[in-house]
């Protein structure tokens, strides 16, 4: 199979798969959703043996720095005074850490940028850790939001070191008052919840031959798509089921906005349904008359792939009508009670999440995202280890609620 052929079955696939959803059959629309799945698994294959046999098949020499093609948008010169976040940002930079990563020769101006940056962030020359260049580190998060949109959608900050935080644990509405009447005193009871960082982690391995192939664009989509992938599923299970600072591992996690329901005395915010069965349109009423009103605005229901084909495809109110509706201008995804639908792999089967991510829940990553290189010499493979600092927890709980199975 060639690329044409790869993307002529897909686009029929996609084709298929839409027209099954418009004709509301969704069991059969995610059984060639999943085919779309393992033709682009399939694919990917095939591209990776392809690079693979060409680097067996060509003699193994020495890559020559001076034979790849510098892409240096901004001529200025780099100073001490330069603002690092300027540089950070700069193509020198982006071309200095992947070069780096690569085993390259640096040119005099890439340098500057590479110590430039680094030493800003790390505040130590002792530290092998190298910063992952601006623009290379927003596409690994972008694609960490598309596979985990909940990550995507909660508020972040980027403040260094430890963050305090004032979360909201109850709540009383102002009160009008004439003129003679006393003000009381309000209910309004807060605590404060501390973001230490939590270290998230994740290797990644390319072989030497497979690295001589590839020009330093090539080497950033590659890392980009694997690095997403590894870091995502941690990221991505840190904000919605994260244990918290005492994690069973004895690992900090944050505290997941799945968790942090379901701690809650009382569980107000946590309903279930049958064992075994499936949730009722009541049910979603339930779960959205949990959330408090103020925070409706960009309220999404979010779950899994099964879970939304499975279950909440299947939800149909009094009148037998599917609950379960596409919108047209939010590109073909789905609303149900007016909430949209977000398809998120970190959330467990079984469970329905409604909640108001960017005004519930605040992630603050502490430390940039790093790399360090490692080669292996008896495996001819070098291992990238992407690491990162974060941490996680709710503003309120008032802005989310949770649907999950009743247990047996």
């Amino acid at each position: 199979m060639n690329k044409k052929q790869y993307l002529d079955k897909r686009k029929a696939l996609m084709n298929e798969a839409q027209k099954l959803i418009d004709a509301g059959k969704a069991k059969e629309a995610e059984e060639k959703m999943q085919e779309i799945k393992d033709l682009d698994d399939q694919w990917d294959a095939i591209a990776q043996a392809e690079a693979n046999f060409r680097a067996l098949n060509k003699e193994p020499k020495a890559l020559n720095p001076n034979q790849i093609q510098d892409k240096i948008a901004d001529t200025s010169e780099f100073t001490k005074d330069t603002p690092v976040a300027k540089v950070w940002a700069s193509e020198e930079y982006k071309n200095a850490w992947a070069k780096n990563m690569m085993g390259l020769k640096l040119n005099e101006k890439e340098t500057e940028a590479y110590s430039l940056v680094n030493e800003a962030f790390t505040h130590t020359t002792g530290n092998t850790s190298i910063v992952v260049p601006k623009t290379v580190s927003n596409g690994i998060w972008e694609m960490v939001g598309e596979l985990y949109p909940y990550f995507n959608d909660v508020l972040k900050t980027y403040v260094n070191g430890v963050l305090s935080m004032i979360q909201e644990d109850t709540s009383s509405d102002a009160k009008w008052y004439d003129e003679d009447t006393e003000t009381e005193d309000g209910k309004e009871t807060f605590k404060e919840f501390i973001l230490n960082g939590c270290e998230l982690a994740r290797n990644i391995k390319v072989s030497w031959k497979l690295l001589k192939e590839m020009s330093i664009e090539d080497f950033i989509r590659y890392i980009q798509r694997k690095m997403a992938k590894k870091m995502g599923g941690g990221a991505g299970y840190g904000v919605t089921h994260g244990a918290g600072p005492k994690a069973n591992s004895g690992k900090p996690e944050p505290t997941g906005v799945v968790t942090a329901l379901e701690a809650e005395v009382g569980t107000p915010q946590v309903i279930t349904y049958t064992h075994g069965g499936d949730p009722t349109y009541k049910d979603m009423l339930k779960l959205r008359s949990l959330v408090k009103s103020g925070y409706s605005a960009g309220l999404a229901v979010y779950a899994n792939t099964n879970t939304i084909w499975n279950k909440i495809a299947n939800i149909v109110d009094g009148n037998k009508r599917p609950i379960f509706v596409a919108d047209p201008s939010a590109g073909g995804a789905h609303r149900v009670l007016g909430m949209l639908i977000k398809e998120d792999d970190s959330m467990k089967d079984g469970e329905i999440l409604a909640s108001n991510a960017k005004y519930g829940y605040q992630l603050n990553i502490n430390k940039e995202m790093s790399m360090i290189p490692e080669d292996h010499v008896t495996e001819r493979k070098t291992y990238y280890c992407g690491y990162a600092i974060m941490d996680g927890n709710v503003i309120t709980t008032k802005a989310h609620a949770l649907l999950k199975e009743a247990e047996a």
